[in-house]
Protein backbone atom coordinates (compact mmCIF):
# COMPACT_ATOMS: atom_id res chain seq x y z
CA UNK A 1 0.00 0.00 0.00
CA UNK A 2 1.24 3.49 -0.82
CA UNK A 3 2.47 5.67 1.89
CA UNK A 4 -0.34 7.96 0.90
CA UNK A 5 -2.90 5.90 0.87
CA UNK A 6 -2.31 4.42 3.88
CA UNK A 7 -1.98 8.31 5.17
CA UNK A 8 -5.41 8.92 3.83
CA UNK A 9 -6.84 5.86 5.38
CA UNK A 10 -5.38 7.35 9.34
CA UNK A 11 -6.93 10.57 8.99
CA UNK A 12 -9.82 9.11 7.89
CA UNK A 13 -10.20 7.35 11.08
CA UNK A 14 -8.99 9.78 13.06
CA UNK A 15 -12.00 12.04 12.18
CA UNK A 16 -14.66 9.37 12.01
CA UNK A 17 -17.87 10.03 13.83
CA UNK A 18 -21.38 10.66 13.80
CA UNK A 19 -22.74 14.15 12.96
CA UNK A 20 -25.62 16.17 13.60
CA UNK A 21 -26.76 19.39 12.13
CA UNK A 22 -29.31 21.75 14.71
CA UNK A 23 -31.77 23.86 12.77
CA UNK A 24 -29.35 26.90 14.02
CA UNK A 25 -27.17 25.56 12.14
CA UNK A 26 -24.91 24.39 14.98
CA UNK A 27 -22.67 21.27 13.27
CA UNK A 28 -21.84 18.54 16.44
CA UNK A 29 -19.42 15.63 15.71
CA UNK A 30 -19.40 12.67 18.77
CA UNK A 31 -21.14 9.50 18.95
CA UNK A 32 -24.67 9.13 19.24
CA UNK A 33 -25.50 6.80 21.95
CA UNK A 34 -29.40 6.88 21.20
CA UNK A 35 -32.49 8.05 20.30
CA UNK A 36 -35.50 7.72 22.48
CA UNK A 37 -38.73 9.51 23.75
CA UNK A 38 -38.02 12.40 21.23
CA UNK A 39 -34.38 12.95 22.28
CA UNK A 40 -31.11 12.32 21.13
CA UNK A 41 -28.33 11.13 23.40
CA UNK A 42 -24.79 12.63 21.86
CA UNK A 43 -21.50 11.91 23.51
CA UNK A 44 -18.94 14.97 22.61
CA UNK A 45 -15.36 14.30 23.63
CA UNK A 46 -14.01 17.01 25.65
CA UNK A 47 -17.75 18.82 26.82
CA UNK A 48 -17.53 18.49 30.45
CA UNK A 49 -17.02 15.21 31.49
CA UNK A 50 -18.46 12.08 29.92
CA UNK A 51 -22.43 13.10 30.01
CA UNK A 52 -24.19 12.86 27.06
CA UNK A 53 -26.01 15.72 25.69
CA UNK A 54 -30.00 15.61 25.20
CA UNK A 55 -31.12 17.12 22.30
CA UNK A 56 -34.79 17.39 21.19
CA UNK A 57 -35.46 15.80 17.93
CA UNK A 58 -37.72 18.65 17.35
CA UNK A 59 -34.36 20.81 17.30
CA UNK A 60 -32.29 18.49 14.50
CA UNK A 61 -32.45 19.14 11.24
CA UNK A 62 -30.34 15.97 10.44
CA UNK A 63 -27.76 13.43 11.51
CA UNK A 64 -25.69 10.32 10.62
CA UNK A 65 -23.92 7.62 12.43
CA UNK A 66 -20.62 6.61 11.13
CA UNK A 67 -21.34 3.02 11.79
CA UNK A 68 -24.03 0.40 12.26
CA UNK A 69 -27.04 0.93 14.56
CA UNK A 70 -30.16 -0.09 15.01
CA UNK A 71 -33.16 1.48 14.12
CA UNK A 72 -36.76 1.19 14.62
CA UNK A 73 -40.38 3.22 14.56
CA UNK A 74 -43.79 3.26 15.70
CA UNK A 75 -45.09 -0.71 14.49
CA UNK A 76 -41.99 -0.45 12.09
CA UNK A 77 -39.17 -3.68 11.87
CA UNK A 78 -35.58 -2.86 13.30
CA UNK A 79 -33.16 -2.06 11.00
CA UNK A 80 -29.45 -2.74 11.34
CA UNK A 81 -27.07 -0.03 9.56
CA UNK A 82 -25.91 3.39 9.11
CA UNK A 83 -28.73 5.74 10.22
CA UNK A 84 -29.34 8.69 8.76
CA UNK A 85 -32.21 11.61 9.39
CA UNK A 86 -33.18 14.47 6.74
CA UNK A 87 -36.36 16.29 6.01
CA UNK A 88 -38.13 15.02 8.92
CA UNK A 89 -37.71 11.74 8.10
CA UNK A 90 -34.87 8.81 10.12
CA UNK A 91 -33.98 5.68 8.03
CA UNK A 92 -30.82 3.00 7.26
CA UNK A 93 -28.67 1.22 4.93
CA UNK A 94 -30.79 -1.93 6.78
CA UNK A 95 -34.00 -1.19 4.63
CA UNK A 96 -36.10 0.90 2.68
CA UNK A 97 -38.25 1.53 5.15
CA UNK A 98 -38.35 5.34 6.85
CA UNK A 99 -39.45 6.45 10.07
CA UNK A 100 -40.76 9.81 11.33
CA UNK A 101 -38.70 12.09 13.33
CA UNK A 102 -40.90 12.01 16.20
CA UNK A 103 -40.92 10.70 19.58
CA UNK A 104 -42.29 7.13 18.22
CA UNK A 105 -38.66 6.17 16.72
CA UNK A 106 -36.15 4.76 18.33
CA UNK A 107 -31.96 4.02 17.70
CA UNK A 108 -30.00 1.89 19.79
CA UNK A 109 -26.49 0.19 19.52
CA UNK A 110 -26.46 -2.82 21.47
CA UNK A 111 -28.73 -5.79 20.67
CA UNK A 112 -30.57 -6.22 24.26
CA UNK A 113 -31.00 -2.27 24.67
CA UNK A 114 -33.59 -1.04 22.95
CA UNK A 115 -35.19 1.94 24.41
CA UNK A 116 -39.03 0.62 25.17
CA UNK A 117 -37.86 -2.72 26.34
CA UNK A 118 -35.45 -1.48 28.99
CA UNK A 119 -36.29 -0.66 32.71
CA UNK A 120 -35.78 2.62 32.75
CA UNK A 121 -32.74 3.50 35.60
CA UNK A 122 -31.92 6.64 37.35
CA UNK A 123 -28.36 7.74 36.46
CA UNK A 124 -26.49 9.79 39.47
CA UNK A 125 -24.24 12.42 38.88
CA UNK A 126 -22.36 13.73 42.27
CA UNK A 127 -20.21 16.35 42.97
CA UNK A 128 -18.47 17.89 46.11
CA UNK A 129 -16.27 21.19 46.50
CA UNK A 130 -14.63 23.43 48.59
CA UNK A 131 -14.83 27.36 48.35
CA UNK A 132 -12.72 30.07 49.69
CA UNK A 133 -14.64 33.24 49.76
CA UNK A 134 -14.91 37.25 50.79
CA UNK A 135 -18.15 38.64 51.55
CA UNK A 136 -19.79 41.72 52.22
CA UNK A 137 -23.33 42.93 53.57
CA UNK A 138 -25.01 41.02 56.76
CA UNK A 139 -21.37 38.81 57.33
CA UNK A 140 -18.47 40.76 56.66
CA UNK A 141 -14.89 39.29 56.37
CA UNK A 142 -13.40 36.06 54.57
CA UNK A 143 -13.97 32.74 54.71
CA UNK A 144 -15.11 29.08 53.27
CA UNK A 145 -17.97 26.99 52.27
CA UNK A 146 -18.15 23.39 51.31
CA UNK A 147 -20.89 21.81 49.39
CA UNK A 148 -22.21 18.22 48.19
CA UNK A 149 -24.57 18.47 45.38
CA UNK A 150 -26.28 14.41 43.95
CA UNK A 151 -28.52 15.01 40.25
CA UNK A 152 -29.69 11.66 39.07
CA UNK A 153 -32.02 11.69 35.73
CA UNK A 154 -34.11 9.74 34.05
CA UNK A 155 -36.16 9.55 30.77
CA UNK A 156 -38.75 11.33 32.52
CA UNK A 157 -37.63 13.22 35.18
CA UNK A 158 -34.63 14.62 37.51
CA UNK A 159 -34.29 14.63 41.02
CA UNK A 160 -31.55 16.87 42.76
CA UNK A 161 -30.37 17.68 46.51
CA UNK A 162 -27.91 19.65 47.32
CA UNK A 163 -26.23 20.68 51.22
CA UNK A 164 -23.92 23.91 51.83
CA UNK A 165 -22.50 24.81 55.01
CA UNK A 166 -20.96 28.15 55.24
CA UNK A 167 -18.31 30.13 57.81
CA UNK A 168 -17.13 33.09 57.75
CA UNK A 169 -15.00 35.59 60.35
CA UNK A 170 -13.79 38.83 60.84
CA UNK A 171 -11.11 39.32 63.09
CA UNK A 172 -11.79 37.20 65.97
CA UNK A 173 -15.81 37.13 65.82
CA UNK A 174 -17.34 33.99 63.34
CA UNK A 175 -19.39 36.77 60.58
CA UNK A 176 -21.34 34.14 58.71
CA UNK A 177 -22.05 30.53 59.68
CA UNK A 178 -25.14 29.32 57.75
CA UNK A 179 -26.18 25.50 56.39
CA UNK A 180 -28.84 25.25 53.06
CA UNK A 181 -30.24 21.40 52.52
CA UNK A 182 -32.37 21.45 49.11
CA UNK A 183 -34.13 19.05 47.33
CA UNK A 184 -35.62 19.38 43.72
CA UNK A 185 -37.85 17.30 41.24
CA UNK A 186 -38.73 18.27 37.83
CA UNK A 187 -40.30 16.44 34.95
CA UNK A 188 -38.22 16.44 31.46
CA UNK A 189 -39.81 18.99 29.68
CA UNK A 190 -42.20 17.76 26.63
CA UNK A 191 -40.87 20.34 24.05
CA UNK A 192 -41.63 23.74 27.07
CA UNK A 193 -43.64 22.85 29.99
CA UNK A 194 -42.40 20.62 32.97
CA UNK A 195 -43.79 20.62 36.18
CA UNK A 196 -41.38 21.04 39.30
CA UNK A 197 -41.41 20.85 43.22
CA UNK A 198 -38.26 22.09 45.71
CA UNK A 199 -37.43 22.67 49.52
CA UNK A 200 -34.81 25.11 50.45
CA UNK A 201 -34.77 24.59 54.73
CA UNK A 202 -31.46 25.48 56.83
CA UNK A 203 -30.37 28.34 59.09
CA UNK A 204 -28.44 32.00 58.90
CA UNK A 205 -26.73 32.95 62.14
CA UNK A 206 -25.66 36.02 60.88
CA UNK A 207 -29.21 37.06 60.29
CA UNK A 208 -30.14 35.53 63.87
CA UNK A 209 -32.51 33.19 61.68
CA UNK A 210 -32.18 29.63 63.83
CA UNK A 211 -34.83 28.20 61.04
CA UNK A 212 -35.23 28.73 57.42
CA UNK A 213 -37.88 26.82 54.98
CA UNK A 214 -39.43 27.75 51.77
CA UNK A 215 -41.22 24.95 50.17
CA UNK A 216 -42.62 26.09 46.49
CA UNK A 217 -43.92 23.58 43.45
CA UNK A 218 -45.23 25.24 40.14
CA UNK A 219 -44.83 24.97 36.28
CA UNK A 220 -41.44 25.50 34.66
CA UNK A 221 -40.96 27.02 30.78
CA UNK A 222 -38.03 25.96 28.78
CA UNK A 223 -37.89 29.12 26.88
CA UNK A 224 -34.49 27.74 24.88
CA UNK A 225 -32.55 24.69 24.53
CA UNK A 226 -29.71 23.38 22.14
CA UNK A 227 -26.73 21.47 22.14
CA UNK A 228 -24.69 23.74 24.55
CA UNK A 229 -27.03 24.47 26.87
CA UNK A 230 -30.68 25.66 28.26
CA UNK A 231 -32.51 28.61 29.93
CA UNK A 232 -35.36 28.01 31.72
CA UNK A 233 -37.97 30.17 33.83
CA UNK A 234 -40.28 29.27 36.64
CA UNK A 235 -43.27 30.22 38.17
CA UNK A 236 -45.60 28.95 41.28
CA UNK A 237 -46.87 28.92 44.77
CA UNK A 238 -44.69 28.26 47.80
CA UNK A 239 -44.73 29.11 51.92
CA UNK A 240 -41.93 30.62 53.00
CA UNK A 241 -41.26 30.36 57.35
CA UNK A 242 -38.59 31.58 59.18
CA UNK A 243 -37.83 31.25 63.30
CA UNK A 244 -35.30 34.07 64.48
CA UNK A 245 -33.25 33.93 67.52
CA UNK A 246 -33.86 37.98 68.72
CA UNK A 247 -36.03 38.57 71.31
CA UNK A 248 -39.27 39.58 71.19
CA UNK A 249 -39.30 38.99 67.00
CA UNK A 250 -42.21 36.73 65.85
CA UNK A 251 -41.55 34.67 63.16
CA UNK A 252 -42.29 34.69 59.61
CA UNK A 253 -45.03 32.50 57.97
CA UNK A 254 -46.17 33.71 54.74
CA UNK A 255 -47.80 31.68 51.39
CA UNK A 256 -45.93 33.63 48.58
CA UNK A 257 -44.73 33.51 44.59
CA UNK A 258 -41.78 31.52 43.37
CA UNK A 259 -40.35 33.13 40.62
CA UNK A 260 -36.92 31.59 39.21
CA UNK A 261 -34.55 31.89 36.36
CA UNK A 262 -32.06 29.19 35.37
CA UNK A 263 -29.16 29.64 32.46
CA UNK A 264 -26.27 27.22 31.49
CA UNK A 265 -24.16 27.70 28.74
CA UNK A 266 -21.45 25.74 27.47
CA UNK A 267 -18.36 26.82 25.61
CA UNK A 268 -16.49 23.60 25.96
CA UNK A 269 -13.17 24.96 27.77
CA UNK A 270 -15.89 26.73 30.80
CA UNK A 271 -19.80 26.69 31.34
CA UNK A 272 -21.57 29.57 32.62
CA UNK A 273 -24.49 28.97 35.31
CA UNK A 274 -26.99 30.90 37.13
CA UNK A 275 -29.21 30.49 38.88
CA UNK A 276 -31.86 33.28 40.61
CA UNK A 277 -34.52 32.59 43.15
CA UNK A 278 -37.20 35.07 43.96
CA UNK A 279 -40.02 34.87 46.79
CA UNK A 280 -42.46 37.13 47.47
CA UNK A 281 -44.82 37.26 50.35
CA UNK A 282 -48.72 37.81 48.97
CA UNK A 283 -48.82 39.62 52.27
CA UNK A 284 -46.90 42.40 51.79
CA UNK A 285 -45.16 42.93 48.53
CA UNK A 286 -41.75 44.59 49.89
CA UNK A 287 -41.55 41.28 51.97
CA UNK A 288 -39.19 39.21 49.97
CA UNK A 289 -36.29 36.91 49.56
CA UNK A 290 -33.81 36.68 46.78
CA UNK A 291 -31.36 34.24 46.35
CA UNK A 292 -28.56 34.62 43.06
CA UNK A 293 -25.25 32.56 42.17
CA UNK A 294 -23.68 32.86 38.72
CA UNK A 295 -20.28 31.37 38.57
CA UNK A 296 -17.98 30.60 35.35
CA UNK A 297 -16.80 26.97 35.76
CA UNK A 298 -13.24 26.56 34.10
CA UNK A 299 -10.21 24.01 33.45
CA UNK A 300 -13.27 21.33 32.48
CA UNK A 301 -12.12 18.48 30.59
CA UNK A 302 -12.69 14.33 31.15
CA UNK A 303 -11.20 14.23 34.55
CA UNK A 304 -13.26 15.22 37.44
CA UNK A 305 -11.75 18.49 38.60
CA UNK A 306 -12.68 21.84 38.08
CA UNK A 307 -12.89 25.27 38.96
CA UNK A 308 -15.47 27.93 39.05
CA UNK A 309 -15.04 31.36 39.87
CA UNK A 310 -18.71 32.84 41.27
CA UNK A 311 -20.82 35.64 43.26
CA UNK A 312 -23.97 34.70 45.28
CA UNK A 313 -26.11 37.17 46.68
CA UNK A 314 -28.91 36.77 49.48
CA UNK A 315 -31.25 39.73 49.63
CA UNK A 316 -34.29 40.02 51.75
CA UNK A 317 -36.85 43.37 51.19
CA UNK A 318 -37.66 43.36 54.85
CA UNK A 319 -33.99 42.48 56.88
CA UNK A 320 -34.70 42.34 60.64
CA UNK A 321 -33.47 45.77 62.69
CA UNK A 322 -29.71 46.27 62.26
CA UNK A 323 -29.13 44.39 59.44
CA UNK A 324 -28.62 45.04 55.86
CA UNK A 325 -31.14 43.61 53.37
CA UNK A 326 -28.40 42.55 50.60
CA UNK A 327 -25.39 39.86 51.78
CA UNK A 328 -22.71 39.02 49.05
CA UNK A 329 -19.90 36.46 48.90
CA UNK A 330 -17.36 36.25 45.91
CA UNK A 331 -16.00 32.63 46.01
CA UNK A 332 -13.17 30.56 44.09
CA UNK A 333 -14.25 27.03 44.38
CA UNK A 334 -12.79 23.69 43.64
CA UNK A 335 -14.77 21.33 42.15
CA UNK A 336 -14.63 17.41 42.35
CA UNK A 337 -17.31 15.34 40.24
CA UNK A 338 -17.71 11.84 39.86
CA UNK A 339 -20.94 9.21 39.52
Amino acid sequence: MRPLSLLSLVLAAAVSADTLTLLDGTFLRGRIERVADGQLELRVQGWGGSEPLRIPLARIESFRTDEAVRLSGRRGAVLDGVAWAVGGRVASSGGAETFAQDATVELWREPGARPAEVVPTRLWKMQADLDLSGRSGAAQGSGFSAGFQARGTTVADTLTGSVRLVRAVAGNQTSADDLHVTLGYETNPTRVVYWYARTDTGYDNARQVDFLSVNAAGLGLRLFTDARGKLDTRIGLAHRYENYSLTGQPSLATPSMDLGLLFEREFGWAKVETALSLVPSFASAQNFYVRHESALNIFRGDGPLSLKIGVSNDFRGQPLPGQVGLDTAYFLRAVYAWK
